[in-house]
């Protein structure tokens, strides 16, 4: 009801989204537009998209949260008490106790009067007109019948109906076009309702009781009544209305099974907790994607975390963007987790043992949660203490062991390798409370110890049985980390958001990073020139990052200009001075002991963070004034906090760091870093594999130790495809007497495989869409997604095919995974074939449909006729495949074939790729 407070009884506390404030004000009625409530702070703005209708508290959002919120393509309505005062409210000192007729006694608030001009001004100007000009144009009214509490039938309470419906035509009045939502105000509809956009009444099936805090089934009474005057105002005053119920967070059963029956009643539902913080069920109920990961230390240590270093490149291909949460700093989140994120990860330092109860308070907070079914992972090690023991349900005092272990059973799931080593000492002395949650025993002959175990509340992996180090630093797993992950965070089968592949094709990365440009080789020709004949006979997608101190003269700008004006080319910032070691703008004490801080030096220079940033985009837009705006981090590739800050600053997304820790043999997973490092200052796009600290390790120390590049490009696609396909060299790789034709290889591979080439400005398009891409079902089993930049999500080939329509183009497989290609960002999945007379599809899949194309795809129509319009965008010669049962034309001719085996394969030449494509089928 009030700013931290509100009245769930009989008065409503909303959130509403819908789809563009225009489109509302044009169409009028609410009454089939989506609707969700959420009354806590930080609101996960991407996953309210996928509603029409917003309803928040604005006091309980931060600034920036407002504005992405009213960026959205949705009505935001903001929460006004009509009717009331809360006595602890930022109202209080200014408000006029004459003002009030009475208390309302179950908030010890006051009751207005409705009469009174000085309360309709005060609403009017502190409420109305200061969150007008913060940007709403839609308004939540909650305590709109608040004088029933303290009037009688008669005069009076005519007088205060009276009051109201003024005030109301007096908000329509002064705010035009604005849209207003009462909850209830049953009593006034009869002159009210030409005011109302909408009405929400709650309780109609379950109730809640803010004194108690129990949620409990409605009396059958009570829902009569209101049911009653819920048809009452949709059919005859023509209101759309709302229906507001209560469960407890985590019972999905009960809340999906009371939406559907509010909508058999004809009304829009949303099923929430009591405080309206936990993100339930309405027509719509988001499937979560987001994982809460726990971890020690600061932002600026992210990248040497092991969760990050480690864990979050397997837990990005089964589809979860991380939100790292920093303990050591900050409490968890009081609103409920459960419904936000699909689970909870902590890998824990080794204080975790944690004799002063550090995580007492961590593990109490998640108790709630996993009672309320979300799944809680610990890795490395496990927290003691009572709360902790409480949640985790282990046996044992956690201290390691000394003596020499047997190996004991071994779950199949577990995928331990064959020559993983028996690891004893340092095992800690934990057991499952049920063996048959073990995923691993060991055993010193009188006692068992269970290093990894898989639970109902979740899992856990411990130290030293997750990852093995070698003397040079190499780690591998001991365990497979997507089965792991898979089963102790329970994931559903839901589409995976996918950021290697794009209309059936594994996409392809060639990135340059200008180093040493303009230096000449033992012929006296300068590496830009090596690199431009190299480009024109390849004629792959490549991206240069510019140092900017190094193009110091006319001459080279003129060159430069000239190799962007390049139709396969695209530049990008590579700083202005190439910074190596970029602790150093953070005051890092070690900073001196670096090989080198600068590969560039200049006289009079200092260093600057804004000028290596968003000082280097005048020079590049004066060079190359298409150049899309991106930045290519150097040497180290770890910016720390301030530094990101400034990209941020500059609007700059920024790209580099990461890749491969590679010391000796075969590629490891357990070094291979995610595609994103998530951070307050914005998602910054990870190399793919190989990373300037890299590159110098292979290509100065012998440049053929480059060719395991294309051996690792092979292995990310096997089995599962980890990565796209990648190849990241620096400029001065032309003066190398073999560089040439080396690369030459790795493209021609590249060539061969058929990708989809790309710009590292698209590719990191792609994977900051990652971060921010939402889904959500509906009650009719629909997947809803928002992809953004993503074109592809994954499910098994188990699942039945997808519906191919406006937003589906077809799908190919893939291994054990179905990758379905979208037409657009925002896109229905539904299961192939039509319902049949029992409400289940037929599961028969269409055979119109795309399986592959190696160019992105511009638009997509489906015909009355049943044939399909295709135009891409083409990046050379273009090639197609369909199913071999159809007809593939362009301009109105019939083309053929070059090869037919599951699918057509068509091949048009650059000149001829960018056509109109006709599919029938």
């Amino acid at each position: 009801m009030f700013s931290f407070r509100f009245r769930v009884g009989w008065l409503l506390l909303p959130f509403l989204f819908m789809t563009s404030a225009v489109l509302a004000a044009e169409t009028g009625g609410l009454e089939q537009r989506d609707i969700v409530f959420y009354y806590g702070s930080r609101p996960p703005v991407e996953d309210l998209r996928h509603f029409d209708q917003i309803v928040i508290q604005p006091s309980q959002i931060l600034p920036h949260e407002k504005t992405a919120l009213l960026n959205l393509d949705a009505l935001v309505f903001a929460y006004v008490s009509f009717g009331e005062v809360a006595r602890n409210s930022e109202d209080m000192p200014r408000i006029k106790t004459k003002w009030s007729i009475g208390i309302n006694p179950a908030w010890n608030s006051l009751v207005m009067d409705m009469t009174d001009p000085a309360w309709h001004d005060y609403l009017l100007e502190q409420h109305f007109g200061r969150l007008w000009q913060d940007g709403y144009r839609a308004f939540f009214l909650d305590t709109v019948d608040s004088y029933l509490i303290v009037t009688s039938e008669g005069k009076i309470r005519e007088e205060q109906e009276t009051g109201l419906v003024a005030l109301l035509a007096e908000v329509k009045r002064r705010f035009p076009g604005c849209k207003l939502i009462l909850n209830r105000g049953f009593e006034v509809l009869d002159r009210a309702s030409q005011y109302a956009d909408g009405m929400v009444a709650e309780s109609l099936f379950h109730g809640f009781d803010p004194v108690t805090g129990k949620h409990a089934p409605t009396k059958e009474e009570n829902r009569a009544w209101l049911l009653n005057q819920l048809n009452r105002a949709q059919n005859e005053f023509k209101v759309p209305v709302t229906v507001l119920d209560y469960v407890e967070p985590g019972n999905w059963a009960e809340a999906e099974k009371t939406a559907q029956q509010i909508v058999k009643l004809g009304f829009m539902p949303w099923v929430a907790n009591g405080d309206l913080t936990w993100l339930g069920q309405g027509r719509l109920r988001l499937a979560s994607r987001k994982l809460l990961a726990i971890i020690n230390g600061t932002p600026a240590q992210q990248m040497d975390q092991e969760l990050f270093r480690h864990a979050a490149m397997p837990l990005e291909y089964l589809g979860l963007a991380l939100d790292y949460w920093y303990i050591d700093q900050l409490p968890l989140p009081i609103e409920p987790l459960v419904g936000r994120y699909a689970g909870i990860i902590a890998w824990l330092n080794g204080e975790a043992l944690d004799s002063n109860g550090r995580y007492e308070s961590v593990c109490a907070r998640l108790k709630p949660e996993v009672d309320a079914g979300l799944p809680v992972v610990f890795v490395g090690h496990l927290p003691s203490g009572v709360a902790c023991r409480d949640l985790i349900d282990y046996q044992g005092d956690l201290q390691p062991a000394t003596d020499s272990l047997e190996l004991g059973a071994v779950s199949d799931r577990l995928g331990r390798p064959d020559n993983a080593p028996v690891v004893g000492s340092g095992t800690p002395d934990v057991r499952a409370r049920d063996r048959n949650d073990a995923w691993l025993t060991l055993s010193d002959g009188e006692k068992s110890f269970h290093p990894i175990a898989v639970s109902a509340w979740g899992g856990y992996a411990l130290h030293p049985h997750i990852i093995s180090e070698s003397a040079s630093g190499r780690r591998d797993w001991l365990l497979d980390p997507f089965s792991f992950f898979q089963a102790a965070l329970r994931l559903p089968v839901q589409p995976v958001f996918d950021m290697t592949t794009e209309n059936g094709r594994r996409l392809g990365l060639i990135e340059v990073r200008g180093d040493r440009l303009f230096v000449k080789d033992e012929q006296g020709v300068e590496a830009i020139d090596r690199l431009r004949a190299w480009i024109e006979k390849n004629g792959a997608p490549v991206t240069l990052g510019v140092i900017e101190a190094e193009v110091n003269d006319e001459q080279h700008r003129e060159k430069l200009r000239q190799f962007a004006a390049m139709p396969q080319v695209r530049l990008a910032s590579h700083t202005y001075s190439h910074p190596f070691y970029w602790g150093v703008f953070e005051g890092k004490k070690d900073a001196d002991q670096q090989p080198y801080r600068y590969s560039v030096f200049m006289q009079d220079y200092a260093a600057d963070i804004t000028r290596e940033t968003g000082g280097t985009v005048t020079f590049l837009q004066s060079i190359a004034p298409q150049s899309p705006t991106l930045l290519i981090w150097s040497g180290d590739g770890k910016p720390g906090p301030a530094t990101l800050a400034a990209a941020q600053k500059a609007g700059l997304a920024h790209y580099g760091g990461g890749g491969l820790r590679w010391q000796s043999g075969p590629l490891s997973l357990a070094d291979l870093s995610p595609a994103v490092r998530p951070t307050e200052w914005g998602p910054q796009v990870l190399t793919p594999l190989t990373g300037e600290p890299l590159f110098a390790q292979l290509w100065y120390g012998e440049a053929l130790n480059f060719g395991k590049v294309s051996d690792w490009n092979h292995q990310l696609d096997l089995g599962r495809r980890l990565r796209v396909s990648s190849i990241s060299i620096h400029a001065d790789a032309f003066l190398h007497a073999r560089g040439a034709e080396l690369l030459d290889q790795l493209v021609e591979q590249q060539r061969e495989e058929n990708l989809l080439g790309v710009w590292v400005h698209e590719y990191a398009q792609r994977v900051r869409a990652f971060q921010t891409a939402s889904i959500a079902r509906d009650l009719d089993g629909n997947w809803l997604l928002f992809g953004d930049a993503l074109r592809t999500v994954r499910l098994p080939v188990s699942e039945t095919p997808p519906e191919i329509s406006g937003d589906v183009i077809g799908y190919s497989d893939l291994h054990a995974s179905r990758y379905i290609f979208l037409a657009r960002n925002h896109a229905i999945l539904k299961t192939a074939g039509v319902k049949s007379g029992n409400g289940e599809r037929d599961g028969k899949a269409s055979a119109l449909r795309l399986s592959g194309a190696s160019a992105p795809l511009k638009s997509w129509h489906l015909n009355l006729d049943g044939s399909a319009t295709l135009l891409f965008e083409p990046r050379g010669p273009l090639t197609l495949e369909v199913p071999v049962s159809c007809v593939l034309s362009m301009d109105g001719q019939a083309l053929t074939p070059k090869s037919q085996g599951s699918n057509a394969v068509y091949v048009m030449p650059e000149d001829g790729a960018s056509g109109e494509f006709r599919l029938e089928c």
